[in-house]
Order: structure tokens, then sequence, then C-alpha cells
């Protein structure tokens, strides 16, 4: 089961120190599916990060949109996890 915006929330309440909270970011981030070799193109760099970070989206039939992305900082991966939780797989 893919962890919610609410078992975040939930989540993080129950943890005591930043420590945990931290560590559970970084393991959302271990939890991503890789990105396809040919993503890691310029095309799809987020500009202005510190890290490396790539980000691509595909519309489904539906009209949900699918974002994906992929870092080289275990923090920054994490952060990438929850901003999918909020929008990825739902419509504009």
């Amino acid at each position: 089961m893919r962890m919610t915006l609410d078992d975040l929330k939930a989540s993080f309440s129950l943890m005591g120190s930043w420590e945990e909270r931290y560590g559970l970011i970084i393991d959302l981030g271990r939890q991503l599916e890789p990105l396809p070799q040919d993503a890691y193109v310029e095309a799809n760099k987020v500009r202005g990060c510190m890290s490396q970070v790539w980000m691509i989206s595909q519309t489904q039939p539906d009209g949900r949109i699918v974002i994906r992305g992929d870092s080289d900082a275990h923090i920054v991966k994490g952060l990438i996890a929850v901003l999918l939780m909020v929008y990825s797989g739902k419509t504009p």
C-alpha cells in the first residue's frame, strides 16, 4: 500500500523528533519508482535547485496527470515523494 498525505501527517504526529521525520522522508524517497534512463535530460531538469532534480509528467486518457521525479540528494528525493502524494494522479 502506498502512503497517502493523511498517512504522512499521522506518522509525523506520532514521531517525537525531527530526526525521525527526516528519516521517514528519506525512506519515502527510496520507494520512488526509478525514472527511465532517457528522462535524465536537460529538458526535464528542475532549474534553481542546489541538487540535481528531474521531473517528468504524463497525462492519462481520463485527464489525470501522473508525475514522476528523481534527485541525487536523499532528502530532496523524499520531498519529491511528498510532492507526488499531493499532485500526482490528480486532474489539473
